[in-house]
């Protein structure tokens, strides 16, 4: 493996209590003994890797649901941690969570661990839209949840939430649904998170909502409904001030998610357990995903690779583009080699004039009508290079 060393470190807990109708991520139903031979096996994979990691910045412990483990396996997970890696005083340590996985006594747990970020999938705040998703939390549970998060000296809290929900076949109204979209984003912004996402809801296949779809149990909202909520969530956030500083991302001022930025900005950084992805010194790796030959291949010392890949030069200016382009401060041309920026320049003057590209002065960035699309502005740049 590589020399180079990473500041950011994540660690993926494939645990959910069920799995959401519209999710098609890697993840399994939650079970006490599988959980206590994961984490068993994780600390290993931690102990293989420690010298891949410098001092921490940042540490992201995403899922599935980590916080569906019992707190005992939390803390053995954080004393390996700590034991075995450098941690620099002001690191910023985030867990994902759901609502149903919450409680007052938890929630205290959780905080006595050092982790001082907590990212929420709340999603909605419409009891009728959280069944449509499969969600196991209600909007009264929720809010309830950011209350408790709060009471306990959570001082970073990050909320997720999805438009472009799917309608029953007999309750499709636009306009309702936007309203339903304004109040839920009015509700979460009263109870004063750091950082808000909003998602638009991809509907992948072999998902359940997508056999809803196909069915016709479930209708799909218009492609002109879905633009004015991403238009509408966008303002609202904004006027209550929250920066946009990445296509679905909104924070108030000094609360940036640490981990995500080093991700758009290419940055190195090392993935621990069943199907996470690392990328460090140009070389990008990944687990398999199946946690029985995750666990059995970490118990005999191996790190079990599906892919390991050597960028060429082409791919991390691609990769550059295509990361760069999420956040809207955009990329800066001066980071391009000059005969790669050559090759793109007529393709850039091209998107500037349909109004889906804005240069500031070295910076291209997306408009408002390319944040739309995005992935079509993308892939004709990218296409350029050779």
């Amino acid at each position: 493996m590589t020399n180079s060393k990473a500041l950011y470190l994540y660690i993926h807990i494939p645990f959910c209590r069920k799995k959401c109708f519209y999710c098609d991520f890697y993840s399994i139903e939650f079970n006490e003994k599988a959980a206590q031979d994961y984490i068993s096996a994780v600390i290993e994979e931690i102990s293989l890797k420690k010298k891949m990691l410098d001092a921490l910045k940042a540490i992201y412990i995403g899922g599935g649901t980590p916080t569906i483990l019992r707190l005992d396996l939390l803390k053995k997970l954080f004393k390996s941690i700590k034991e075995n890696l450098t941690i620099q005083r002001d690191v910023e340590i985030t867990i994902e969570a759901n609502p149903e996985s919450l409680n007052k006594d938890k929630i205290l747990g959780i905080r006595s661990l050092d982790i001082n970020r907590i990212s929420v999938g709340i999603q909605s705040l419409v009891d009728r839209q959280l069944k449509i998703l499969g969600r196991s939390h209600t909007a009264e549970k929720a809010l309830e949840t950011i209350d408790l998060l709060k009471k306990a000296g959570f001082k970073n809290i990050s909320v997720d939430l999805i438009y472009g929900i799917p309608q029953n076949i007999n309750q499709k109204d636009n306009k309702d649904e936007l309203l339903h979209w304004q109040d839920t984003l009015m509700k979460i912004i009263n109870t004063e998170p750091q950082h808000i996402s909003i998602y638009e809801l991809i509907i992948e296949t072999d998902t359940p909502i997508y056999k809803k779809i196909k069915s016709k149990k479930l209708v799909l909202p218009d492609e002109d409904l879905v633009i004015d909520m991403y238009h509408l969530g966008k303002s609202i956030l904004e006027k209550n001030g929250f920066k946009h500083y990445e296509i679905s991302n909104f924070s108030k001022v000094g609360f940036y998610c640490r981990h995500n930025l080093n991700y758009w900005d290419s940055g190195n950084y090392v993935g621990i357990g069943a199907g996470a992805h690392s990328y460090i010194g140009g070389l990008r790796y990944c687990n398999v995903k199946d946690i029985n030959d995750y666990i059995k291949s970490i118990s005999k010392g191996v790190i079990p690779l599906t892919e390991s890949i050597k960028l060429s030069h082409a791919d991390k200016i691609k990769e550059l583009i295509f990361l760069g382009l999420r956040k809207t401060q955009g990329i800066n041309l001066k980071k391009l080699p000059p005969n790669i920026l050559a090759q793109m320049k007529p393709k850039i003057e091209s998107l500037i004039n349909q109004n889906l590209l804005k240069r500031q002065k070295n910076k291209v960035m997306l408009t408002k009508r390319g944040l739309l699309l995005s992935n079509e502005v993308i892939i004709n740049l990218i296409d350029t290079i050779k």
